[in-house]
Order: C-alpha cells, then sequence, then structure tokens
C-alpha cells in the first residue's frame, strides 16, 4: 500500500467530537462513487482533552492557546499522509488562534494544505448566490466577538446580520453551550429545547429581512439532521469545508 500516491483528506476533530464525525460522513456523502474503492482515503483525529474550548480562550477564561495543539495534530496528520486538512471548528479559525497554527507548522516545514472554513463558506455564498445581500451570522460567542466572519463578508460586499448581544447569549450561545440542553452537553441526540432555541433564531433572522444564513459552528451541522423549510438559504458550514476538501484532492489526482 503506497500511501504516497493517495491523495489523502486530514480532519482534525475533536471541537467537538461529534463534529469532526459530521464533516466525515459529508465527505462521504458527498463524494460519487458506486464501491467502496471510490471513496477518498480519510483520517480523522480527534483528541478532544488536549483542546481548550476556543470560545473560552477568546474570552479569556482558558490561558492556553489551543492553536499549538492544532498544529501538533496537523503535523501527525501530515506524517500519516494526509495532503489537505481541515480542521473541524469554524472557532479555530479566529485570528489570534489560527495564526498560531500557521507559525507553528511553518517552523515545522509543514507542506499541508489547510482549507480555510470560514473563507470557504463566504466564497460558496457568494459564487451560488451572488444576488443576496443580507447573510445572517449563528456562531459561537468567540466567533461572534471575532468578526472573522463579517470582515469576510464585507469584504465580498454582503451585508452581515448579527444578533444583538444579548440575543446571542440568550439564545445562540445556550443551544450550543448550555450545560443541561446544549448541543455540546448532550452527544446522545439534540434536545427539544435546542431545537426551539434554533426555531426562534431562524425566526430572528427573518425578521430582520435576512436572505442567507451562515452556521458558522460545526456543532450547528448536527441540528440540521433535521428539515427546516425556511424562505432563506441555510448554509452549513461544515458540508462546504467538505466540499472543498473534496475539490482541493481531486485537483492533486489531476
Amino acid at each position: 500500500m503506497d500511501l504516497k500516491e493517495d491523495n489523502i483528506i486530514g480532519i482534525v476533530g475533536g471541537m467537538g467530537p461529534q463534529a469532526g464525525i459530521d464533516l466525515m460522513d459529508h465527505i462521504v456523502r458527498l463524494t460519487q462513487a458506486d464501491k467502496d474503492q471510490h471513496h477518498r482515503s480519510v483520517i480523522l483525529m480527534s483528541f478532544p482533552k488536549h483542546l481548550v474550548d476556543r470560545t473560552s480562550f477568546v474570552e479569556g477564561r482558558e490561558d492556553t492557546n489551543p492553536g499549538f495543539n492544532i498544529a501538533k495534530i496537523i503535523c501527525r496528520l501530515e506524517s500519516a499522509g494526509a495532503k489537505a486538512i481541515g480542521i473541524a471548528c469554524n472557532s479555530s479559525y479566529i485570528p489570534v488562534i489560527y495564526d498560531v497554527v500557521l507559525d507553528e507548522l511553518k517552523q515545522q516545514g509543514s507542506e499541508v494544505k489547510l482549507i480555510h472554513m470560514p473563507q470557504e463558506t463566504c466564497k460558496h455564498i457568494r459564487s451560488f448566490y451572488p444576488s443576496v445581500k443580507r447573510v445572517g451570522l449563528l456562531v459561537t460567542n468567540g466567533t461572534y466577538q471575532s468578526g472573522i466572519y463579517q470582515s469576510y463578508l464585507q469584504e465580498m460586499l454582503f451585508e452581515p446580520v448579527v444578533p444583538e448581544i444579548e440575543f446571542q447569549n440568550k439564545v445562540i450561545n445556550k443551544m450550543i453551550y448550555d450545560p443541561g440542553i446544549g448541543i455540546k452537553a448532550r452527544p446522545d441526540g439534540i434536545t427539544e429545547e435546542a431545537k426551539i432555541l434554533f426555531h426562534k433564531a431562524l425566526d430572528y433572522f427573518e425578521s430582520l429581512d435576512t436572505d442567507v444564513i451562515i452556521l458558522g459552528c460545526t456543532e450547528l451541522s448536527l441540528i440540521m439532521k433535521d428539515n427546516y423549510t425556511r424562505k432563506m438559504a441555510i448554509i452549513n458550514s461544515n458540508e462546504i469545508l467538505a466540499r472543498a476538501l473534496l475539490k482541493e484532492t481531486e485537483k492533486k489526482q489531476t
């Protein structure tokens, strides 16, 4: 088995664990294959206890920058043969974290191709929804505070629709992080309370004449297992990352 000739996809998981699995699931489902051997080779590494919460770090509740250990995992993936890698966590691309990742990889002489989830998500909207104007953001508090999605959307001449901070805390952040009903707290399944908060968030964005919503937290991909019919397009950043990883490794094969 010559892995050097295989354009392996790498996934940095564990943020949270189900988000990495969901990214791999998207890769499998989006691959045009009629038998096992036509699917892409994928390596998923999930070391959750070694990765402090990204929002906690951004908010100053954790001292250790998770970028250092993310970079170590990327190096392990590269050593195992991965050619293109995606980090299954939007908050990991916040510059204060992502810049550390890039610096560490440079010091290690890494040649792997990293796919930038927020950038690819915004590029997808520009390519497939060029006439829309207002783009809503469903993100963690860390990503919310960083302004990373706002910056990319504005560069592409979209108008970001960002919730008021009270709504962000009481609805969106609660839906993700609440220790009782939040998505992170219930690996056994999405609670009805979380689904109610998700609908409340969608109602909120619709009331603000939002054209498109970005699910800018990979955990929100899990709540989209249910079908939601809305006037707004809902863009799943985990799905877009999967598409970009497939495209990148496909290019290497030609």
